[in-house]
């Protein structure tokens, strides 16, 4: 029926997953239900003992004009169940939720006014097991429009009480506050500015790819939702960051520069010498003063050249205390070889990253190495982590 393969609600799976099994809808126009143009959804059919969800992060509204739009299949209807939500406290904290409606299969577009009053733009009655395109437009006159498959659906307004919309916590996909939803969502589009309807109707039957330039202004986010970051199972693109790392985080020149400071180290012609004395004395590099700077859920790229005594380890680490950092004394372990030797580490920052360091490993011998350069660098956008 929907070309996602016979397995699709047999798939053994902890928390939400990606389901890629020959998912590749396309609208050819034929007198059917439309279906999106996607190779993969996410997998949100949580139950009382798995909640399942996308943490996106912290996506501020910045402009009090805001449009999203997502692919959503719904199995079960439930109260409240989160979309995309972009919303927390009434009143003090207000942004954008869109959900299914309470107690009918219909689709709303929620938003809190300045007393803490809702207003709710709501679409007509809805079917399960069908894939529908959703996109939610607020203006900043107060002004709401809710879009089905490209057809305006629902509106409603709240120019009586304007307010500014504001956000300050994890943007989510699939949960509103603790109640999920029940289906599948993927190629989910958050903009920083009104859609047309022109736009919608263009917009729902491409993946990111395919959007035309203009479609991408002002669009803040976009989550293709059909594949994980290579060697991050739990963690999505946000495609419109791209597959690229971003610009340089630690302060150049390399060691030398402002916050990086060292413990029985040296520095010449820009290389840094580590040397051990022979009780094993703490000895490292160390960049600080970051624990602003990493962004909790962030993919980050560590890359160091070093050299140093054959068959000793040293370690590259992302958190000053003990080894709950994303990058620990474990997963960012060098043995080293004697000769120059470029090592990459991929990892997630989880909110215990605090600074950088290049530092021995556990040793009760002398010996030193070298620091020949250093990079650090963010995965582009605002990257997701499946719950």
């Amino acid at each position: 029926m929907l070309g996602l393969g016979s397995n699709i609600t047999g798939i053994s799976k902890v928390g939400t997953t990606i389901v890629t099994d020959n998912l590749v809808l396309r609208h050819d126009y034929k007198m059917r239900a439309v279906e999106p143009l996607s190779d993969g959804a996410a997998d949100i059919n949580a139950d009382a003992a798995n909640n399942e969800y996308i943490d996106v992060g912290l996506i501020p509204i910045t402009t009090n004009d805001v449009s999203i739009s997502a692919w959503v299949y719904i199995t079960t209807w439930v109260n409240y169940a989160g979309i995309v939500v972009n919303r927390s406290n009434s009143g003090t904290n207000p942004g954008l939720e869109l959900r299914c409606a309470n107690g009918a299969q219909k689709f709303q577009l929620v938003i809190d006014d300045a007393n803490g009053s809702s207003s709710a733009a709501i679409s007509s009655t809805l079917n399960s097991n069908q894939w529908y395109h959703v996109c939610g437009v607020w203006d900043r006159s107060g002004n709401m429009s809710l879009y089905i498959d490209g057809v305006l659906d629902g509106t409603d307004d709240i120019t009586g009480n304007p307010l500014t919309l504001t956000h300050s916590t994890a943007t989510k996909i699939g949960q509103a506050s603790t109640t999920e939803m029940r289906g599948y969502v993927c190629n989910v589009g958050y903009w920083d500015r009104v859609l047309s309807q022109a736009e919608v109707k263009s917009i729902m039957n491409k993946n990111y790819d395919s959007l035309s330039a203009s479609e991408k202004t002002d669009l803040v986010s976009w989550w293709n939702l059909d594949s994980t970051v290579p060697g991050f199972t739990t963690t999505v693109y946000d495609n419109h960051g791209g597959e690229t790392f971003g610009g340089e985080i630690l302060t150049q020149p390399i060691l030398t520069g402002t916050n990086w400071s060292n413990v029985n180290g040296t520095v010449s012609d820009g290389i840094g010498t580590v040397t051990i004395p022979a009780d094993g004395t703490y000895s490292y590099f160390r960049h600080g003063n970051m624990t602003s700077t990493y962004i909790t859920g962030g993919i980050y790229r560590a890359v160091v050249t070093v050299k140093g005594t054959a068959g000793k380890d040293i370690r590259v680490r992302s958190e000053i205390g003990s080894d709950n950092g994303g990058l620990t004394a474990t997963t960012g372990r060098i043995t080293l070889t004697g000769n120059l030797q470029t090592e990459t580490f991929d990892f997630k920052s989880n909110g215990q990253d605090d600074d950088f360091r290049i530092e021995r490993h556990d040793s009760d011998e002398a010996y030193s190495f070298e620091i020949h350069s250093v990079s650090l660098k963010k995965l582009n956008g605002n990257t997701g982590t499946l719950s």
